[in-house]
């Protein structure tokens, strides 16, 4: 009889921690990492399977930053500001993350984002002090916030407490 605690050949419990971690969502380098580190695998250990990751395609911070980057867009408008929070708190690299924005907002503004945030908004509620609060909570400046409830006023209801 087998013993069943016989590794699978090439198969250790930290390879298959850190599949089983990559098959719930994509993960950056260092949110893999952390995850494996904090389950007390030997950091040593962990790197040389995160650079073997990267040589086979299974890591790609630059390609995880754009596709995260662009999908947050798409789905919750956002000030390049608050995009940025979310994705360092993937744990993507800064440079990465920086490389990434510069891409994004060369092909859309915040002016264009705040827009469409303002749209959505409206389509739910009809009030400029809400329409206020929820630009302010997705990050986009003031005075940009300023100018496009001006320009949005015929469709926002006043409530008085604008």
């Amino acid at each position: 009889m087998e013993n069943d605690n016989q590794e699978t050949p090439g198969r250790t419990p930290l390879k298959e921690k850190a599949l089983d971690l990559l098959s719930y969502r994509r993960l950056s380098r260092r949110e893999l990492r952390d995850k494996l580190l904090f389950k007390h695998y030997e950091a040593a250990e962990i790197e040389a399977l995160l650079d073997r990751y990267v040589e086979l395609g299974l890591l790609n911070d630059e390609s995880l930053a754009q596709d995260f980057a662009r999908r947050r867009i798409e789905v919750k408008p956002m000030s390049r500001r608050l995009l940025r929070l979310e994705m360092l708190n993937r744990r993507l690299p800064e440079n990465i993350v920086e490389q990434t924005l510069e891409k994004i907002f060369q092909t859309v503004s915040e002016e264009e984002l705040a827009n469409k945030a303002i749209e959505a908004i409206l389509n739910r509620v009809n009030l400029r002090s809400r329409v206020w609060n929820r630009l302010t909570r997705l990050g986009f400046p003031h005075d940009l916030i300023e100018r496009l409830v001006a320009a949005h006023s015929e469709r926002i209801e006043d409530d008085g407490r604008y």
